[in-house]
């Protein structure tokens, strides 16, 4: 606990009203009189007892507020425009944007869908289509066996064709 004063940090009157204000990880303790001429311009005028006195105060900026370096883009315009100002605002706002795509698209396979013919969504149905195979067969349903066996066979013959 941080010691409070005996006296006015103005005068050295008694103590009546004493307050820290904690900014920037620093503590700045006050102790005022009854008195006090800040303290009564404070509560004429509807001011805090910090800015009535002069209390320099740092208050470091809420996390996403900060602007790009290069073309002044900030967070907020994102939200706003679904579209970042340029490739410097994927270095300056990573951590936003990690945490939306994360909220939107979970996991990393893609989701969404593809163009007709794709290799990549060819070669997962194949491989998805083998792997259905084997636990068909460890599980001797052939009828789904042979289902899965004529749409591997389908499945290599795209893409070899797409191959050539």
């Amino acid at each position: 606990m941080i010691p409070r004063p005996s006296s006015c940090t103005d005068c050295t009157k008694a103590c009546a009203v004493y307050f820290t204000v904690v900014a920037g990880g620093k503590a700045i303790s006050h102790a005022c009189c009854q008195d006090c001429p800040a303290l009564q311009a404070a509560a004429g005028d509807g001011q805090l007892p910090s800015v009535a006195l002069g209390l320099k105060l740092t208050i470091p900026s809420p996390h996403g507020r900060g602007k790009c370096p290069t073309c002044g883009f900030r967070w907020t315009d994102f939200v706003r425009i679904h579209r970042m100002g340029c490739p410097t605002c994927y270095q300056t706002h990573a951590q936003e944007a990690l945490e939306t795509i994360a909220r939107i698209q979970p996991g990393i396979e893609h989701q969404g869908r593809r163009p007709l013919g794709s290799t990549a969504d060819s070669l997962l149905r194949l491989t998805k289509a083998r792997q259905l195979l084997k636990e068909a067969l460890k599980e001797e349903d052939f009828e789904t066996a042979a289902v899965l066996r004529d749409q591997i066979s389908d499945l290599e013959g795209n893409s070899l064709e797409s191959k050539k």
